[in-house]
C-alpha cells in the first residue's frame, strides 16, 4: 500500500507513540516491547536524542492514512525539539520523511528532561494557535504539539517517548456547498487554544488556555456530493463537560452547526494520542446535527435534523429623498460603500428592510440590492417593493403629496435555504381595532403617517423543511416617541408622552399583532423592522412604553431579551442598547446609544402551537465612514465665528439607524 506523507502532523514520529484511530481507540504495540533500563544522571552537557517510530508493523503509527483506519506521521525538514527550554538542532533536508530522527540538543541540562515539539524556550509551556488552517487529510501542523520524558536505556542511548497534547476530532461532509470557515467552541467553556502550562509531563495534567472560539480556516473548498470531504480539528486531551460545537460557514456566510458529545448532558474526555472519528453529513445551511462516533463514514448516521437555526435581520435604510444633509448624500462613494457594506455586514439569511423609497429598488438608482453585492452579499432573491409600486398615490397622512414619504418596506433571503410563498403586503389601521387593509382606498387616512404596511412571506427552510412566517413592518413615524405633544427633550431625554398619540401607537401595534396572527396561524413566525418605540419612555426606565409592553405581555419575546436572558449579548449592548444612530441630525453615532427609549428597531419572535422558537445572539452593526468638512472656527471666549475655516473629519453612519441582527433557534 502506498504511504502517504503528512508533514507537521501530531505525533511527528517521535518514538514510537501512536494515535488510535477508531473511537478513541489507542493502537496496539503503542508500547515497546522491552523497557529500557534507565540510568539517569542529573546533569547533562548536551545529548543526542533519538526520536523513532516503533520497530515492526509500520501501519500502526500516526496520522496518515494507510487505509483500514490507519496512520502514519514522518519527520519534515526544519523541525525542532526542545529539552528544558533548550532548542535542538533543526532536522536536515537530508532526514525528510524519515521515521527515526537524531535531535542534537546543545548545552548543559539537567534532569528532569522535559522534551517538547516544537521546539520552544520555555520548559514547560504549550502554545496551541486560536486559528487553524485546513490541510487535505491531516490536520494544521501548529497544533501538533507533543511532550514527553528523555530516559537513557541500557544501550547508553537517549530517547523520548512523546504524547500529543490534543486529540483530533475527524469528521466528514458532503454536498454542494462551498466552504470558507469552522468555528468550534466548548459548550463548558473547556479552552481550546492559548498558553497552556504542563504540570506533569507523565500524566499531562496542565492548566491555562485562553477562553474563546476556535478558527479553523478552511479558505475555499467545495464539497462534493458524491464522496466525503475529511475535516481535522486539533483540540486539547480534556474533558468536555457538556461536549462541543462547530458552525460550519459556507462562502457566502450561510452555516450548519454540528454538536459533538452534546447530546446526552454527561460530555466526554477526550484521550491523547487519540484520532476521534465522526458519522458523516450532508452539508444543509441553517441546520444542526448531532454526530456520533462511527468506524465507518461511508454513510449518514446517528440523529435525523435536530434543530434549525437561521440569522435574520432588520435595517431602516432612511430613504433617500429624505437625505438632505451633505454628509449623508448618496452621490458621495464614500457613503455608498458604507451602506452597501452594511447590508453585507449583517450576514443574515433573511433581512428585513425599511424606508424603500423608488431609489432602493433593485432598478434604483441606488440600488441596495447592487451596493451590498458589490460587497460580497450574494445568492439572495430581493423582494423590495411592497407596495409594489412604492407610489401609494401620494397618499401621505397630514402630509401633502411629497416624494419624502414614498417608501415602502421589503426583503431579501438566500436563495439556496428558503423558498416563500404566500408574499404581499397590506396596510395597518391606526383609526380601528383588529383591522389591516389590502387595497389603498381603505387605507387612505386610516394608516398612520407615512402609512404603515407590512410586507410578509411564508418561508420554508430547504433542508430541515422548517416553515415559518416573516413579517417586516415600519410602524408610523407620527406615532414615535420623540412625536409627544409637550414633551421636552434634553440631549435626547423625552420627559412626557401624550395619550392621544400613546393610545394610537398602541392601537398600531395591536393591529399589527392581529394580522401577523391571522396569518401566521399555528406557526411560529419574526416579526422585525423599525417600530419606532423602545421598552420605556425615560432614561430612568420608570415608564414602560406602552407598545412595547403589548408584545411581551402576549406571548411575543424581543431577540435582544432573548440574548441578555441566555447570556448572548455582549457587554458593549447592556451600556449601548440603542439602533438610532443619530446620524440624520448631525450627532455622533454613540450619542443616543446610552438610552434605552432609542432602542427602536425591533425583532419579535412568536413561537407556534407546536415549536418554540428563541433568539441565541443579539447584535447591530456600526458601519461607518468618513467626511471631511470645511467649518467656521469659534472663538472659544466670545462663542463667535472668527472668519476663518477649518478641515474637519468625522465619522457617520450610511443611515440614522443601525442594522440590528439575530441569531434564531427554532427548538
Amino acid at each position: 500500500m502506498r504511504k502517504q506523507f503528512i508533514h507537521s502532523v501530531i505525533l511527528l514520529a517521535i518514538a514510537g507513540w501512536v494515535f488510535g484511530a477508531c473511537t478513541n481507540q489507542p493502537l496496539p504495540g503503542s508500547e515497546p516491547a522491552d523497557e529500557p533500563v534507565i540510568v539517569e544522571p542529573e546533569t547533562v552537557d548536551g545529548m543526542v536524542l533519538t526520536a523513532t517510530q516503533p520497530d515492526g508493523d509500520a501501519t500502526k503509527t500516526t496520522l496518515s492514512s494507510l487505509g483500514n483506519q490507519k496512520y502514519e506521521t514522518l519527520w519534515k525538514t526544519g523541525d525542532q525539539i526542545s529539552i528544558n527550554g533548550t532548542k535542538s538542532v533543526a532536522v536536515a533536508s537530508a532526514d525528510n520523511g524519515k521515521k527515526s530522527v537524531d535531535f542534537t540538543v546543545n548545552g548543559t541540562l539537567s534532569s528532569p528532561y522535559n522534551v517538547l515539539y516544537p521546539g520552544t524556550t520555555s520548559a514547560n509551556v504549550i502554545t496551541l494557535p486560536a486559528t487553524q488552517s485546513y490541510v487535505a487529510d491531516s490536520f494544521d501542523g501548529t497544533a501538533a504539539a507533543s511532550y514527553g520524558v528523555a530516559t537513557l536505556g541500557a544501550n547508553n542511548k537517549w530517547s523520548v517517548k512523546f504524547h500529543s497534547f490534543c486529540g483530533i476530532l475527524r469528521f466528514a461532509l458532503k454536498g454542494s456547498a462551498t466552504l470558507s470557515r469552522i468555528e468550534v467552541k466548548s459548550l463548558g467553556s473547556e479552552k481550546l487554544y492559548g498558553n497552556f502550562t504542563i504540570s506533569n509531563f507523565t500524566t499531562g495534567a496542565f492548566t491555562g488556555g485562553t477562553a474563546g472560539t476556535l478558527t479553523y480556516n478552511i479558505g475555499s473548498v467545495d464539497l462534493s456530493a458524491a464522496s466525503d470531504t475529511y475535516f481535522y480539528v486539533a483540540i486539547p486531551a480534556q474533558k468536555y463537560a457538556s461536549g462541543l460545537e462547530a458552525v460550519v460557514y459556507q462562502s457566502d456566510g450561510a452555516f450548519m452547526t454540528l454538536k459533538f458529545w452534546a447530546n446526552d448532558g454527561s460530555g466526554y474526555t477526550l484521550e491523547r494520542d487519540t484520532v476521534y472519528e465522526f458519522g458523516s453529513k450532508t452539508y444543509a445551511a441553517g441546520r444542526t446535527e448531532n454526530l456520533f462516533g462511527v468506524s465507518d463514514l461511508a454513510a449518514e448516521s446517528g440523529s435525523a435534523s435536530l434543530e434549525t437555526r437561521i440569522i435574520v435581520g432588520c435595517y431602516n435604510l432612511y430613504a433617500k429623498s429624505s437625505r438632505t444633509k451633505d454628509y449623508m448624500d448618496l452621490d458621495n462613494s464614500a457613503v455608498r460603500d458604507a451602506l452597501g457594506q452594511a447590508v453585507a455586514d449583517m450576514g443574515a439569511d433573511i433581512i428585513g428592510i425599511n424606508e424603500i423609497d423608488n431609489n432602493f429598488k433593485s432598478d434604483g438608482t441606488y440600488s441596495i440590492q447592487s451596493l451590498a453585492e458589490a460587497k460580497g452579499l450574494t445568492g439572495y432573491t430581493w423582494c423590495l417593493a411592497h407596495p409594489d409600486d412604492i407610489q401609494r398615490d401620494g397618499w401621505i397622512l397630514n402630509y401633502t403629496y411629497s416624494t419624502g414619504y414614498k417608501y415602502a418596506d421589503g426583503f431579501a433571503y438566500r436563495t439556496s435555504m428558503f423558498s416563500i410563498t404566500d408574499h404581499d403586503y397590506v396596510w395597518i389601521s391606526h383609526t380601528a381595532d383588529n383591522t389591516y387593509y389590502d387595497n389603498r382606498e381603505d387605507a387612505y387616512g386610516n394608516s398612520g403617517g407615512p402609512e404603515t404596511t407590512c410586507a410578509y412571506a411564508k418561508f420554508t427552510h430547504t433542508s430541515s423543511s422548517q416553515q415559518f412566517y416573516v413579517f417586516v413592518t415600519h410602524t408610523s413615524t407620527t406615532d414615535h416617541i420623540g412625536s409627544e405633544v409637550g414633551a421636552t427633550q434634553t440631549d435626547g431625554k423625552y420627559d412626557k408622552e401624550d395619550a392621544a398619540i400613546v393610545a394610537r401607537r398602541l392601537r398600531i401595534v395591536n393591529n399589527v399583532k392581529y394580522f401577523c396572527n391571522q396569518k401566521a396561524g399555528s406557526l411560529p413566525y419574526i416579526v422585525m423592522g423599525d417600530f419606532n418605540f423602545g421598552p420605556y419612555y425615560d432614561t430612568k426606565k420608570t415608564r414602560a412604553d406602552a407598545a412595547y409592553s403589548a408584545f411581551t405581555g402576549s406571548g411575543y419575546t424581543n431577540a435582544y431579551d432573548d440574548a441578555l436572558a441566555s447570556d448572548g449579548l455582549s457587554g458593549f449592548y447592556t451600556t449601548y442598547p440603542g439602533t438610532q444612530t443619530g446620524s440624520n441630525w448631525g450627532a455622533s453615532f454613540l450619542t443616543n446609544l446610552i438610552y434605552p427609549q432609542f432602542r427602536i428597531d425591533h425583532i419579535w419572535l412568536k413561537d407556534g402551537s407546536s415549536q418554540n422558537i428563541k433568539a441565541e445572539t443579539y447584535r447591530t452593526v456600526r458601519r461607518t465612514y468618513d467626511v471631511t468638512t470645511s467649518e467656521p472656527v469659534v472663538d472659544e471666549e466670545t462663542g463667535e465665528p472668527t472668519g476663518e475655516y477649518e478641515s474637519v473629519t468625522k465619522s457617520w453612519c450610511p443611515s440614522d439607524h443601525f442594522p440590528v441582527v439575530a441569531q434564531i433557534l427554532f427548538e
